[in-house]
């Protein structure tokens, strides 16, 4: 229960309202919250930081409210310490210091960065500070410097091991030992810190800490602590790769003064002054496998292992034990657990599940070590990332216990952590081996869910890798010999009947187009439950790897069901976006990026993962009808007149005897990194005399020569920052090397290839492509061939108005001829917005596809994939501007007007929308939809109001009413999914965020609408 000042300050900025979200001192927190743990030890009246009130976003703790009776304002070093162990557990964002007459706002990050005071008559619940201003990222855009990824302790605490790493390679150690060596230093201080390893302790057996050995250069006192340690906790962590304790011995003193640096935290590279000192009092276990994990040896990355980041590894366990009736008895296995984060987080998860379930009882050190022994199980070829598992999860065993029970671990020789090596955790190239015979774990008691992030690796070459070996005996086909591919179909051999499989792997298994029949065959063995496409946030997520991740959740089919897919079967498939959300270290799945979709569906073509990734049905619809009339792949090599073709070769090792380049002599030549497009005109000045030292090329047929010296299109695989085609038109005479592709065509073509070199800078290409084209949105932002292909196209004599067509194409070559001829200063690329409405008028565009594709073009793709923090405020995440809810709610009535035509129903419907004015944080929109009266005009009627007042009141209606989901505040940024009923009418309840108003929304919205209505009354009759 939240104290007076407490309470008075969370009523005025509207955080009282946010119940679940909301953890005051006293509070029961959810058994099977994520940050249980550490909401706890925030909150703890005994602990130092003694906060009254912990407000989550999301599940993530993002304000810490602390009561300051004067002294924390007049102490500045008792408020660093505050914010010093705040900074440790790497979660909250904001510190809250409030005072019955002020509050004060302190960033946890950097201790040079300056507070904001704020007076109680200055509070006010949609301010920056208020609840909505925290869930809709205000606080970010007010102090982005408050939000450096650089600043945080798993990032300070990652720079000062890699170099310790370095240094101590360079001063005589191999790399492993080196690991294995800080492996032992963060258990110890793991130990010491958190007063396991305390002056009792040390007094007892005659020992030192760690911290005052290394300063005193004390090898021998060195080796009797790890020794002692190594007998009195588990000899398996503390026994070194080298015989003895010899590792340590062979520091030179310099080594030894780097790492007492380490020890007393400084920032051992950079010399900050500005940073806290990490604490592992209060870093949590996950962080520490998190940050072992991403410097194991080389070949971990070799192997196409990444670190799996905290916020992932929470979602992960959320979707593995979603279905769970009860967590505490699923048997865990990670068949390629390098570090151990994902067991870790398990079974963290477990251990406090259990607690609450005991009602905070404390658990013993027995019923931890029962919990491990008999429900953690991993794997992995490398024996150093084995042994670091093991480390985190003897840390997540001892975190919590009683002195009664240290001290038993201490003394008692029966009470010791479990030898994990030789049952749970088993590492090495045959028994680690997930697709051995003789793994370790393969026979026995099957697992209910395995939890993995297996290898990423496409083996090159002649490589052989055990995976290939294992599909090749099953008779499965490995797309591009994708070992995480593999791993999905070997895990069946490790489930129980009915387990289920949440793996993290790249987003090429499922939605590559090379992967669609591996997918068909993956589903007939899996019911899909979940599919989660980060592709949005692959430069967020993991910055090494060259394709976005996702998280593929499974139930394994029995054997009997092997390939019976029913017809009504269906999965989720969740589009999350980059936005605000992940400064604060976040993953928002937010409603509105969810589809439910037929599994069969997906089984027919996996292109629609990509379409639906920023696309709807009714974009599917669009792209399917364009196509139905032609492709532009109709056009050329077989199908047609014109061919596609690379430029020259200057050399191949395969070819022995090159030929003369003295045909191309006489021609100019483009060297690809001149090639800059502005307009559909190749510019002539990006030509130059064919290069005086190519003597010869590897071939040069006749057809390339004649290719070179007539109407063209040329085209690069790499696209512009926006997503276009690099696409120019000339008949020039001209040569270009491999690198550059073309489409050419006879003479009598040159009109029609004209207009398609425009076509292919257009917003409806651009839009194609972002629609289908799997490589654009997802890995090398390329264009292949085949997606070029795919274009929708008619000829201009197939089209279905072939006069229309004709004078359009006729229309845009005489504006490019014009262009042509005008001299070189006056030439500017022509107006992109002509380009696009002679191509929307070519292919017959309705007046809200139109719309769709500017506004994919506009918005969209200028804004995917930000490659920092700091890029994730862009023009998506703003404030609607008036003009486009205009739009949304026009296209939203049309679309639920043709529904109700297409089900036979009578009548206009009226919409209007209250909005927040432009100042309020956190800014909402209500959405009213309501049966037009019998004597009103057949258009229906559309309204557009700003109005704080009745918009706080309408939602206080509802929510007094019972009608909103949760109560009023409670995250209503993250519910536009939300429709309510009342009376006739019907609300929907939206954040003023500008990707949720765009027409693609209103078309799923109107859906949601429709099926709402169907479910309520049966009969579209009601939506009248």
């Amino acid at each position: 229960m939240a104290s007076s000042i407490t309470q008075r300050w969370l009523d005025g900025w509207g955080y009282a309202n946010a119940r679940q979200a909301l953890h005051c001192r006293g509070d029961s927190i959810p058994p099977n919250h994520a940050y249980r743990n550490e909401i706890s030890e925030l909150l703890d009246p005994e602990n130092t930081i003694k906060a009254t009130a912990v407000f989550d976003v999301e599940g993530v703790p993002t304000v810490c409210f602390i009561e300051d009776n004067g002294a924390l304002a007049e102490s500045q070093d008792a408020l660093d310490r505050i914010r010093e162990k705040i900074w440790n557990q790497n979660l909250i964002s904001v510190l809250l210091l409030i005072s019955p007459s002020q509050a004060t706002l302190v960033p946890v990050s950097r201790k040079d960065l300056k507070p904001e005071t704020i007076a109680w008559a200055d509070r006010g619940t949609h301010g920056p500070y208020s609840c909505r201003g925290v869930q809709a990222g205000e606080l970010f855009r007010r102090h982005k410097d408050w939000f450096v990824p650089e600043d945080r302790v798993d990032q300070h605490l990652l720079r000062n091991l890699n170099y310790m790493i370095r240094s101590l390679e360079g001063s005589g150690l191999l790399k492993v030992d080196a690991q294995f060596l800080m492996a032992q230093v963060l258990f110890i201080s793991y130990l010491e810190h958190r007063g396991i390893v305390g002056d009792r302790y040390r007094q007892k057996h005659n020992l030192s800490s760690l911290e005052y050995l290394v300063a005193a250069r004390d090898r021998k006192g060195i080796y009797r602590l790890i020794n002692r340690l190594k007998g009195d906790f588990n000899g398996e962590l503390l026994e070194p790769e080298t015989e003895g304790t010899g590792l340590w011995k062979t520091l030179s003193d310099e080594a030894l003064a780097l790492l007492h640096r380490f020890l007393c935290r400084d920032d051992l590279e950079g010399g900050q002054q500005s940073l806290w000192h990490y604490d592992f009092r209060y870093i949590p276990v996950e962080l520490l496998s998190g940050i072992y994990e991403s410097f194991l040896a080389d070949d971990k990355r070799d192997a196409g292992a990444y670190y799996t980041p905290r916020h992932l590894a929470n979602l992960a366990v959320d979707l593995a034990f979603q279905k769970s009736t009860n967590i505490l008895s699923e048997r865990i296995y990670d068949g390629a657990c390098g570090s151990g984060i994902l067991l870790t987080t398990a079974y963290r998860r477990m251990l406090s599940y259990a607690q609450a379930r005991g009602k905070d009882r404390s658990l013993s050190f027995e019923e931890r070590r029962d919990l491990l022994e008999g429900h953690i199980f991993g794997s992995d070829l490398n024996e150093s990332a084995c042994r670091v598992t093991a480390f985190s999860l003897y840390l997540s065993l001892l975190e919590g216990l009683q002195p009664s029970d240290i001290s038993r671990l201490q003394d008692d020789n029966q009470v010791k952590l479990p030898n994990l090596s030789k049952r749970n955790i088993i590492g090495g190239a045959t028994r680690g081996d997930f697709f051995s015979e003789k793994n370790g774990h393969l026979t026995g008691t099957k697992f209910s869910i395995i939890l993995s992030n297996p290898p990423w690796v496409e083996p090159k070459g002649k490589t052989s890798v055990t995976s290939d070996a294992w599909a090749k005996k099953r008779g499965f086909k490995i797309p591009r010999r994708q070992m995480a591919a593999a791993f999905m179909l070997r895990a069946r051999d490790y489930l129980q009947p009915q387990g289920r499989a949440c793996l993290i792997l790249p987003v090429s298994v499922v939605a590559a187009p090379t992967s669609s029949e591996f997918l068909r065959t993956w589903l007939d063995h899996y019911e899909l439950e979940t599919l989660i496409n980060f592709g949005d946030i692959r430069k967020l997520l993991f910055s090494t790897a060259k394709q976005p991740c996702l998280i593929a959740v499974g139930t394994a089919r029995p054997q009997d069901m092997i390939g019976c897919v029913a017809g009504n079967e269906t999965f989720e498939y969740w589009v999350p976006k980059a936005d605000i959300s992940l400064a604060f270290n976040r993953l928002s799945l937010h409603s509105h990026d969810r589809h439910l979709l037929a599994t069969r569906f997906l089984q027919l073509r996996n292109e629609s993962l990509t379409t639906l990734f920023w696309g709807t049905m009714q974009d599917m619809a669009t792209i399917s009808s364009l196509r139905a009339q032609g492709q532009l792949g109709d056009l050329i090599g077989s199908n047609g007149p014109w061919s596609n073709r690379k430029g020259f070769h200057a050399h191949d090792a395969s070819i022995s005897d090159p030929v003369s380049s003295k045909p191309l002599r006489k021609m100019l030549f483009l060297d690809a990194r001149n090639l800059h497009v502005d307009g559909p005109l190749l510019d002539r000045s990006a030509l130059e005399p064919f290069p005086p030292l190519m003597k010869t090329v590897t071939r040069l047929p006749k057809s390339l020569l004649q290719a070179f010296a007539g109407p063209k299109i040329i085209f690069t695989d790499g696209i512009t920052s926006d997503r276009k085609i690099r696409a120019v038109f000339s008949k020039e005479a001209f040569s270009f090397k491999h690198s550059v592709g073309m489409l050419s065509g006879p003479e009598e073509d040159e009109p029609v290839m004209r207009f398609v070199a425009a076509y292919m800078q257009s917003s409806l290409a651009q839009y194609v492509l972002l629609m289908t084209a799997y490589q654009v949105n997802f890995e090398r932002e390329r264009v292949s061939l085949k997606d070029i292909e795919g274009l929708p196209f008619v000829h201009p004599d197939q089209h279905a108005n072939p006069e229309m067509a004709w004078k359009i194409i006729k229309d845009l070559s005489t504006q490019m001829q014009a262009l042509e001829k005008a001299r070189e200063i006056l030439r500017q690329g022509m107006d992109t917005k002509i380009i696009d409405d002679l191509v929307f008028d070519y292919f017959s565009l309705s007046r809200l596809q139109r719309s769709r594709i500017r506004e994919v073009s506009e918005y969209i793709a200028p804004n995917l994939q930000p490659g920092s923090i700091d890029r994730l405020d862009t023009p998506l995440q703003g404030r609607t501007p008036q003009v486009q809810i205009e739009k949304y709610t026009r296209a939203l009535r049309e679309e639920i007007q043709n529904w109700s035509k297409a089900r036979g129903g009578r009548g206009t419907i009226n919409v209007s929308v209250i909005i927040n004015t432009q100042d309020i944080s956190g800014a909402l929109g209500v959405v009213k939809i309501q049966p037009a009266s019998r004597e009103a005009s057949s258009g229906g009627a559309l309204q557009l109001n700003k109005d704080d007042r009745a918009l706080s009141a309408l939602l206080s209606k509802l929510s007094a009413n019972k009608l909103l989901p949760m109560d009023l505040g409670d995250n209503l940024q993250f519910i536009p999914e939300t429709i309510v009923r009342s009376g006739d009418a019907l609300y929907l309840v939206k954040p003023l965020i500008r990707r949720l108003w765009m027409s693609s929304e209103a078309y799923r919205d109107a859906e949601r609408v429709v099926r709402s209505v169907i479910a309520a009354s049966g009969d579209m009759e009601a939506a009248q």
